[in-house]
């Protein structure tokens, strides 16, 4: 049942070569796994110890298997191990089940205890987030945040979930709902800088109309990314398979391969992860506000990574630094030809171009242009000779 989800973003030849997320850890931060320690889908996943631990920030000991199925629901996307059945996109992965989410109340606290379960998934060596969770509306409105808040810089989720990535944590999170609503907007923390907000698909490719899109206040590209999130195949109950909707389940779908991509690529960083999945995806020559860069290609992008750098395990042939970064970049690229530096913004459009000829090897230069003038918020450095490539992701501040 869950083949569509997985073959829309071209998933099923990492499987098939044996990539099934084996080795990688993924921190699951939600409301509630109700069930999830009893349905036949998770058999495997229990038998092999792949559930490294639990952990709820709502209630103090308390046990993460009450309150709400949505965590089970979320989880089953990407843990599921039940052939015939449904099988996830990462079902070899590892998995930390945390409950930062209180489902009976919406308060700012939630937000707080979002950033404490990622600062301990951290900690126990998380290497990739799915948090299907979105926050802009409280029970108590003065709580509730405005579209200006959505910046990249003010929401304490926000800057907990960028914290994360700037750890090596790849964050995946839920675009949103609202989609329809008269706040159509992405919420926090998918408005970061460096979190992947996934948005949510038909069967058919085409944007699910409640899928919530951007751009951010600061005028940034949002969603990131797109999977399928109506008619997503998720497990229900104590044993049951039904069809939901959401794109709390199209982050999940896409967090798993995230994780099959990184067991094929293990010697890569979070940026150049991203920079190969943005690459791969069906709209990445003219990203929008509604599908961002489109559907990715995990196939694609598994082969753009060699591009990227080797999969030898040797260092990265290129540096660059600061990061964030003002008006100036220092580059060491280790090359003995010309190079091609191209800076893009997050609408895809190249902001600066310069070759660079005749370098020795393990040269340092600096690039100092006037990058003050550049508008603050995300970039791409794209180093390129006439054989590889290698992409970083930038903050300018």
């Amino acid at each position: 049942a869950a083949y569509l989800q997985i073959d829309q973003i071209n998933g099923i030849p990492l499987h098939n070569n044996g990539y099934t997320g084996e080795g990688v850890v993924i921190a699951v931060l939600d409301g509630g796994f109700e069930g999830a320690n009893v349905h036949p889908v998770f058999d495997s996943l229990w038998a092999n110890n792949r559930v490294l631990g639990t952990k709820d920030f709502v209630h103090v000991n308390g046990n993460v298997f009450t309150e709400s199925q949505h965590g089970k629901m979320v989880l089953s996307d990407m843990a599921a191990y039940d052939p015939g059945t449904m099988i996830g996109t990462a079902p070899l992965a590892s998995y930390w089940l945390l409950r930062s989410e209180y489902v009976l109340t919406e308060n700012l606290i939630e937000e707080y205890n979002w950033v404490s379960a990622a600062e301990f998934a951290d900690s126990v060596g998380a290497d990739v987030i799915n948090s299907s969770l979105s926050y802009v509306d409280y029970d108590m409105t003065e709580w509730s945040h405005d579209y200006e808040d959505m910046n990249g810089v003010t929401c304490i989720s926000t800057i907990g979930a960028d914290i994360a990535v700037s750890k090596g944590i790849f964050v995946c999170n839920s675009a949103g709902n609202s989609g329809n609503d008269s706040f159509p907007w992405i919420g926090a923390p998918a408005d970061g800088f460096d979190v992947f907000a996934v948005g949510a698909l038909k069967d058919n490719g085409q944007r699910a109309s409640f899928s919530s899109i951007g751009p951010t206040a600061d005028g940034r590209i949002k969603p990131d990314i797109m999977a399928l999130g109506q008619g997503s195949t998720i497990a229900v109950g104590d044993d049951g398979v039904a069809s939901g909707s959401g794109t709390s389940f199209a982050s999940p779908i896409f967090a798993g391969m995230v994780a099959c991509l990184w067991q094929a690529n293990p010697t890569m960083n979070v940026q150049q992860l991203q920079a190969a999945i943005l690459e791969s995806s069906s709209n990445a020559d003219t990203p929008n506000n509604n599908i961002g860069w489109g559907t990715p290609d995990f196939e694609l992008a598994n082969s753009l990574m060699t591009t990227v750098e080797n999969k030898t395990g040797r260092e990265s042939f290129t540096k660059v630094w600061p990061n964030p970064f003002t008006d100036a970049l220092s580059i060491q690229i280790n090359s003995n030809t010309s190079v091609l530096i191209e800076i893009i913004n997050s609408s895809g459009i190249v902001v600066y171009v310069e070759n660079v000829g005749n370098l020795q090897a393990n040269r340092t230069f600096l690039l100092d242009n006037s990058f003050e003038k550049l508008a603050k918020g995300l970039y791409l450095i794209k180093i390129s000779t006439e054989t590889k490539a290698e992409v970083h992701r930038l903050i300018k501040h």
